[in-house]
């Protein structure tokens, strides 16, 4: 999902990056109070007061949300407070969060209450975990970004994206808060450099790899003039949309968004780019967290984190070897199918990535037919949803390609949510940088993926779920969002859509083989000491990616420890218990009960999924959209 997309406190991450996002009906326009009544006078009003102060102290978040206030509500012009400073209150509020939710001495707690209070205890102890080496850096959710500079996930690396894409401006206010926020960037990447001190004083260094990327893309930005710089270009073309405003205030706010350019985003960039060289004179070489203070224990929390599970690096290293070798007969048949009996897999894989009637032409009109197929793979898909789904998302979905700054080193697709106030729909971003790794049989898996059913369904839902706690409505817990996805791949087979379409089952095989062998992979380089040779050798081996599609992969695993494995645990996870389901309810079962309970209930850690399974096979599996239904307790 997401560079998470691209995707800093308490929520940020897991809701952006990925990743991946929302909360709030569509139409709101400002928050709900943080503490409009009692945190006694409910459960819900508890973690509501709870998860809103985390909101209302992170007005990128907000802006990512689609919220908007007035007055001294206003956030819409700074940036989130990353400072040293802020480490410290962000662990007291995980403390003091947690002890509160487990001092509850209310009305007692009811079946949604219940889902509710699993997922509050295993956010604030995963991200406790994670807090617990002292080099953690001072934005929350942690484990999205574990060094203060990469070349993918980190807050320099993000912003462009986040003011190119989220910060919207539609009248006057808007573009001078846009204006505000250029002028707070140089402050900001400050608070990113003093993070970065603090690591690297206690041997924390980023890898090597990982500090490259960035500072090619720090000296990307900083190359044009301020006036032709992408936050200047940007701001012209929201402003050119805009209708109403006379040619001699456009100006105006062009000239201070480029004197903002001048005097803070490129100086602040630079004196960043200027720790990054001073590191990277260092060599510090490319390893896993294997080789960092407290590497071990930070490796565990991040397992626990994204896997929701208590399955150790080792366990989940042998489920990976499992699942290479399944999917390595079930590939082998498909290549026969297709009259490819020559050669490993991965050889044959590559044979069929360059077959040139897979291929799509590396030029503009190539793009737009690439981009074109998946619109009309999506279309497809509007008679078939709803035998699979009694809930569809109502915020229509988008299909862009990713940024061109962005390209070299962003995975082939990413998703963004929709704002909360309909000012954007759900977008699902594909990378036209590198034409060879987009072939006519990948391309479809990818879309069910980024797109619907999987994470558009996904998270478009959970924005519409309004009898659910914000904390329900907004964390995306990675094992259920990733595990979501690829589950999503499955079904779209099990529906029928390669029947016609040979190759394109064998991409999605292949997208499976590559999920499976990221639980090798990550375990490899973080736990097993592998060099990121190693892992790229073992990668190519077996999936028959390309050799640049594998090492941008390894890249990404090397910076974002564990996240690569929640995708094959979510999955197996859900799929365990959709049969465990189907096995106790016999006839009784229905699908489409199913995936409604599953996606109607929010995002949750996979522990507080199959307690809510469990109370749905014993409540005989009825509809969970029906008021009547225990699992959709009025309480809540």
């Amino acid at each position: 999902m997401p560079p998470a997309a691209a995707l800093p406190v308490l929520l940020s991450v897991a809701i952006g990056l990925a990743l991946t996002l929302p909360c709030a009906p569509a139409h709101a326009q400002s928050p709900p109070p943080a503490a409009g009544a009692p945190a006694s006078t409910s459960f819900n009003a508890l973690l509501d007061a709870q998860t809103m102060d985390a909101i209302n102290a992170d007005p990128e978040l907000r802006t990512l949300l689609g919220i908007r206030g007035e007055g001294a509500n206003d956030t819409s012009g700074q940036l989130t407070d990353v400072s040293l400073a802020r480490r410290a209150i962000n662990r007291r509020l995980l403390a003091d969060n947690l002890a509160a939710i487990k001092a509850w001495h209310g009305a007692p707690l009811g079946p949604q209450e219940q889902l509710s209070d699993g997922l509050a205890r295993w956010f604030y102890q995963a991200q406790t975990d994670l807090m617990a080496v002292p080099w953690a850096p001072a934005w929350l959710p942690v484990g999205g970004s574990t060094y203060a500079v990469d070349q993918l996930f980190s807050l320099p690396v993000n912003l462009p994206q986040f003011m190119d894409n989220q910060h919207a401006v539609t009248d006057a206010a808007s573009a001078t808060a846009y204006i505000a926020r250029l002028q707070a960037m140089g402050p900001k990447l400050d608070q990113v450099r003093a993070n970065l001190d603090m690591q690297a004083r206690q041997g924390v260094v980023p890898p090597e790899l990982a500090l490259d990327g960035a500072a090619t893309q720090f000296r990307t930005l900083l190359a044009p003039a301020p006036q032709d710089s992408l936050w200047v270009r940007s701001l012209q073309r929201k402003l050119d949309a805009l209708d109403g405003i006379p040619a001699a205030r456009r100006a105006e706010w062009i000239a201070q968004a480029t004197d903002a350019v001048r005097t803070s985003v490129n100086p602040g960039y630079q004196r960043l780019l200027a720790d990054v060289d001073g590191l990277l004179a260092r060599h510090p070489g490319n390893h896993g967290v294997w080789a960092l203070p407290d590497g071990k224990a930070y490796y565990d929390a991040a397992l626990r984190w994204y896997t929701s599970t208590d399955l150790d690096a080792d366990a989940i290293h042998r489920i990976g070897l499992s699942e290479v070798a399944r999917l390595d007969k079930a590939m082998d048949a498909r290549l026969r199918d297709l009259g490819l009996r020559n050669g490993t897999v991965a050889e044959r894989v590559g044979q069929l990535r360059d077959d040139p009637r897979y291929r799509y032409a590396d030029s503009d009109a190539g793009r737009q037919q690439l981009i074109g197929d998946i619109q009309q793979r999506l279309r497809d898909l509007d008679p078939i949803l709803p035998t699979y789904f009694g809930r569809l998302p109502t915020q229509p979905l988008q299909v862009q390609p990713v940024p061109a700054h962005m390209q070299a080193t962003s995975p082939g697709g990413y998703y963004y949510p929709p704002a909360l106030d309909g000012s954007r729909p759900g977008t699902f971003y594909i990378n036209l940088g590198d034409m060879a790794s987009n072939t006519r049989w990948s391309v479809p898996t990818l879309t069910y993926h980024e797109g619907s059913p999987g994470h558009h369904f996904q998270i478009s839902i959970g924005q519409t779920l309004n009898d659910l706690p914000m904390l329900r409505r907004s964390l995306n817990p990675s094992a259920f969002t990733e595990g979501w996805a690829l589950y999503a791949e499955q079904l779209m087979a099990d529906a029928g859509v390669y029947r016609n379409d040979p190759a394109g089952d064998l991409g999605r095989l292949q997208a499976e083989m590559f999920r499976s062998v990221r639980l090798v992979v990550d375990t490899g380089l973080h736990r097993k000491r592998w060099s990121p040779e190693q892992a790229v050798a073992y990668m190519q081996a077996t999936t028959g990616m390309t050799a640049a599609d594998v090492r941008i992969e390894v890249n990404r695993y090397l910076v974002q420890p564990g996240q690569a494995t929640s995708y094959k645990m979510g999955q197996l996870r859900l799929l365990a218990l959709r049969d465990k389901a189907r096995r106790q309810l016999g006839a009784r079962f229905d699908l489409r009960h199913f995936h409604d309970l599953v996606l109607g209930n929010g995002a949750l850690p996979m522990t507080v999924v199959e307690q809510a399974v469990d109370a749905w096979i014993a409540g005989g599996g009825g509809d969970p959209r029906r008021p009547s239904d225990p699992q959709r307790d009025p309480s809540a």
